[in-house]
């Protein structure tokens, strides 16, 4: 069957199938239907995230954050206010490493798509940094030099500095 471009997906730059759409829709409303777990009991909670994964597999769905969020009755506010445990009273200690651990299986999904070239690095570090705490650091030392001495003379310090800072005169070319 020919792709066709869709008006809402066209915006995005994406092309999508009939069968794709389809496919996306049909994962969303498996979340809608399936019942919202009580975030107390880690039974449900567990049963919830596993229904969520097979829904996707059967679907032929990439399995996301904020599908995982939706299949669980949570937000990304929710679920990052329970995880960074401003809000352990809407969930059990056993549901909450369940949650972290679905987390990190999505986030080791999108690893190995983006380590076999089936998605953009620059994506995956994107998520990375969004979804699963990936972050950029850069170190950088800085010391002081000794302060030159009080007993320096002038001419000293000039000495001094053109050692220490290049002139332009230095980087032209002769």
């Amino acid at each position: 069957m020919a792709g066709y471009r869709n008006n809402n997906l066209q915006n995005a730059g994406a092309d999508a199938s009939p069968e794709l759409i389809n496919n996306a829709i049909q994962n969303a409303l498996d979340t809608f239907k399936a019942p919202t777990p009580d975030l107390h009991k880690p039974e449900e909670v567990q049963q919830a995230i596993i229904n969520y994964f097979e829904s996707c597999k059967r679907n032929h769905v990439r399995p996301g954050n904020l599908g995982l969020y939706a299949a669980l009755g949570m937000s990304r506010q929710d679920y990052n206010d329970v995880i960074r445990g401003k809000n352990k009273s809407k969930v059990s200690p056993a549901a909450i490493d369940m949650l972290k651990k679905a987390n990190r299986a999505i986030g080791a999904y999108r690893e190995n798509l983006a380590l076999n070239g089936k998605i953009n690095p620059v994506t995956y570090i994107f998520m990375g940094k969004n979804y699963d705490g990936l972050t950029d650091t850069q170190q950088i030392e800085v010391s002081a030099a000794p302060a030159p001495a009080a007993t320096m003379t002038p001419e000293e310090v000039a000495k001094q500095i053109e050692r220490d800072i290049p002139l332009d005169a230095d980087y032209i070319e002769k």
